[in-house]
């Protein structure tokens, strides 16, 4: 920093910054090398806590040297906002082909798991395509057209009941994660949406007849009504995972 603020025009401290994160990086892993370790095992994290001084970095980390680079925004914050920057950050590198592993670091609510920091790290990697951990549920967000909370009802007891059983299922059944399900409140996405994952329930909306078309590979397979559709459909989707992956 006395450097750079003794020069004619001086560089923004935060690019200063910046490169001194980079450089000590590089002369770390140069030094371990020196030392007799080798290349491969050799994995840099630069802690930062700001989205773009994060991607800034670790874009000038690649362009620079072939080491393996470990991505994480640390101190990212509690709940959504912690959620949105890791989110934000990790995604604008792992586009550009930039990091090797990544970890998430959130605030935990009071008493709340850590294991949140895994989930969002899997679905951020899941949800651009790079890996598959577990079948994901398209649920759509509700409007005027709803006229309840069923398809929301639905759409959580089915990604929790997912989440829960996929350490089972994930030995018994290869493959399965990359299953989609989709629980829709009306009949203006529904069957669209229905029709695109592997298993779809199209719920009654405002003025809609009371029943619930469902969709199996694109086909529409049956309809369910009454007061047990929740029950019916979570058994429809465990027979579509026996009949499909279980071999």
């Amino acid at each position: 920093m006395d450097e750079n603020g003794r020069r004619s025009e001086p560089r923004a401290p935060t690019a200063v910054m910046h490169d001194a994160v980079v450089t000590s990086a590089l002369e770390s892993a140069q030094a371990a090398e020196a030392l007799g370790m080798a290349r491969e095992r050799i994995i840099l994290s630069c802690k930062m806590s700001g989205v773009q001084d994060l991607i800034s970095v670790y874009r000038d980390l690649a362009r620079r040297g072939d080491y393996a680079l470990h991505l994480g925004l640390t101190e990212a914050g509690m709940g959504s906002k912690g959620i949105v920057a890791s989110t934000a950050a990790l995604s604008v590198l792992l586009q550009e082909g930039i990091g090797d592993t990544i970890r998430v670091s959130l605030t935990p609510e009071p008493g709340g798991p850590r294991s949140q920091e895994v989930v969002v790290a899997q679905e951020i990697l899941q949800t651009m395509g790079l890996r598959a951990f577990t079948p994901l549920v398209t649920a759509c967000p509700g409007c005027g057209r709803t006229t309840s909370t069923v398809f929301q009802e639905l759409a959580q007891k089915i990604q929790g009941h997912i989440r829960t059983n996929m350490p089972h299922w994930r030995g018994r059944y290869p493959g399965v994660e990359n299953m989609s399900v989709a629980v829709m409140g009306c009949v203006v996405n529904g069957p669209g949406e229905s029709k695109h994952a592997n298993i779809g329930i199209s719920l009654p909306g405002t003025g809609e007849q009371p029943a619930a078309p469902v969709y199996i590979d694109g086909e529409r397979a049956m309809t369910l009504k009454g007061e047990r559709i929740a029950e019916e459909f979570q058994a429809i989707v465990e027979n579509y995972i026996e009949r499909t992956y279980g071999g």
